[in-house]
């Protein structure tokens, strides 16, 4: 559940904090005041790309900071998929930075991160709906991702993704023992005479960074070795002198029982430069000159640089390499594998994977007519009395394809045979159709709200946010319409911005956005609303932009309806 959002010097938006609560919350305003830059601040949180243009005139950066509370323990796995060693816990914060200088930075719970990582931990923590998200409805490719997360077939998918990798690793391993002669000598050739080249050159773990630190030294070996030499000409002097110090303590320590606390001290430093003159003295015969060995370290630098230049690879990957190289090499001369047992076992899995995939597809066809009956209902209840919808699962037929069914083939991947495609019509005596050939801007909305009102309580992204997708509809509609939502914050953290009061009067907060000048600019506010002023802002969206008497007490009647 998104929190709390704070922005600084992000447009016309010089430094606001919004603290959010759970179930219904709404978002009003006028026209360009800057509702939906709350909604683009929050995409440059969630990974979207940073423009500099979004960096208010005369500020030398923008910034941004989002704080979630995340739960159950679930959807702390998905957020820890993919995010290293991110460490998270029940609150989670996300920021960004965007500089006129420099590139942005990212930090996620006070740790410097990656746009990619603000990315991965978005799509699990936000579902976003706009104008612009109606392009991913009418995009067929995600329809049975619609259908998958009301199938819920986690389970099927991952038995299905299994048997596909397992019946993929082995035809790989048929196409590898299959390989033509000339090309496996020709790669078999290829790594003996790489191994030959590493093993000749022979390259140890570190080695580069032992050289370098012996380098170093050779290099500065002459001032090494004086800087050692004068600690060793000052050694006896001060050493003297110690002893000097010493004698007189004794004989003080006799007159005075504080100078014998001294003593220990005076002993200790003693033996301390003893230490260090002799360190001095070993370090001054290991740095003498050694122009031979200097050039010798260069040129072994040299050559394994060279090495990894031409392969590529850091000295850690060069030696990951030739165990790989080593160990093709080995099975190489090993006897081939026995063709007729591992088609025996492509076979199998074949069996195995296609059976995985026609369970998928059971379950998806049971979800689907479910699915259409009640996303019939919804729209029906917004407004579309005549529609029609059907989720279309189609199987594509292959004489090569990776499932067998019944004497048929069937192309299939990690995620089983199936395409799935929305068809609705909206017109009574109209046949189905794509839904992309069909759908008016209002009735996609709508569509897109049918379609999380029947995935309510089965998706795990707890915050949805509604960007002005009630667009093209009002009044009795409009109402069911926030009723839908109002249902839907049952299951999630609802974020709806809006212009109909019949929606907002249903929200349980309020939040209105405006525009108001300081110091001779523009900035934008936003403040929560209750009480008195709740109902004028409600009644303001009721009638013209100005609260009157009849507007202010319709506004009661909603509120109260409400409550």
């Amino acid at each position: 559940m998104l929190k709390q959002l704070k922005i600084k010097n992000f447009a016309i938006v010089d430094e606001i904090t919004v603290r959010f609560g759970g179930g219904f919350n709404v978002i009003t305003g006028e026209t360009g005041v800057g509702k939906s830059l709350l909604v683009d601040a929050l995409n440059v949180v969630l990974g979207d790309r940073a423009y500099r243009e979004l960096i208010r005139e005369g500020s030398e950066y923008a910034w941004v900071e989002a704080e979630f509370k995340i739960h159950p323990d679930q959807i702390k796995r998905d957020l820890q998929a993919g995010n290293g060693q991110i460490a998270l816990s029940d609150t989670l914060r996300l920021t960004r930075e965007i500089r006129l200088q420099g590139s942005s930075k990212v930090w996620i719970n006070g740790v410097s991160a990656t746009v990619q990582q603000l990315k991965n931990l978005g799509e699990v923590l936000v579902d976003l709906h706009g104008q612009h998200e109606h392009q991913y409805l009418l995009n067929e490719e995600h329809h049975i991702d619609f259908l998958d997360a009301y199938a819920e077939t986690e389970v099927e998918l991952e038995a299905v993704t299994d048997a596909y990798k397992k019946l993929q690793m082995l035809l790989a391993r048929l196409r590898t023992i299959e390989m033509d002669q000339t090309q496996f000598q020709e790669k078999q050739q290829l790594y003996q005479f790489q191994l030959k080249e590493i093993r000749d050159v022979n390259p140890q773990p570190d080695e580069l960074e032992v050289l370098e630190q012996e380098r170093r030294l050779l290099e500065n070996a002459q001032r090494l070795n004086e800087l050692a030499g004068e600690i060793t000409d000052l050694s006896p002097d001060i050493s003297s002198r110690l002893g000097k110090i010493q004698k007189k303590l004794e004989e003080l320590r006799s007159y005075d029982d504080e100078a014998a606390g001294f003593v220990p001290e005076v002993d200790a430093a003693a033996v301390s430069l003893g230490s260090v003159a002799e360190w001095a003295a070993h370090f001054q015969d290991k740095t003498q000159a050694d122009p031979e060995r200097l050039e010798s370290i260069h040129q072994r630098i040299t050559q394994i640089q060279h090495l990894c230049q031409k392969y590529n690879r850091t000295l850690q990957e060069l030696a990951r390499y030739q165990a790989d190289i080593e160990q093709w090499l080995k099975e190489a001369q090993e006897e081939q594998p026995d063709k007729e047992a591992l088609n025996q076992q492509i076979d199998q899995a074949r069996r195995n994977y296609s059976g995985a995939c026609q369970a998928l597809s059971e379950k998806r066809a049971a979800a689907a007519r479910e699915m259409n009956q009640q996303i019939v209902e919804k729209l029906m209840r917004l407004g579309i009395p005549h529609a029609q919808f059907e989720v279309h699962l189609t199987q594509e037929e292959n004489t090569t394809g990776l499932v067998e069914l019944n004497g048929q083939r069937f192309a299939g991947n990690e995620r089983g045979m199936d395409r799935a495609a929305f068809w609705m019509q909206t017109n009574p005596g109209e046949s189905l159709r794509p839904l992309i050939r069909v759908a008016s801007g209002g009735e996609v909305s709508r569509m897109m709200l049918a379609i999380k009102a029947t995935l309510s309580g089965r998706d795990r992204i707890e915050t949805v946010i509604f960007d002005e997708i009630d667009t093209g509809i009002s009044g009795k509609i409009a109402r069911i319409v926030g009723h839908e939502l109002a249902n839907l914050s049952r299951f999630h953290q609802i974020l709806c911005i809006t212009h109909l009061p019949q929606i907002a009067s249903l929200a349980d907060a309020h939040y209105r956005v405006e525009k108001v000048v300081q110091n001779g600019r523009a900035v934008t506010r936003v403040t929560p609303l209750t009480g008195e002023a709740r109902v004028d802002e409600i009644a303001k969206l009721l009638g013209t932009g100005e609260a009157t008497a009849a507007s202010v007490e319709s506004a009661r009647e909603m509120l109260g309806a409400t409550s």
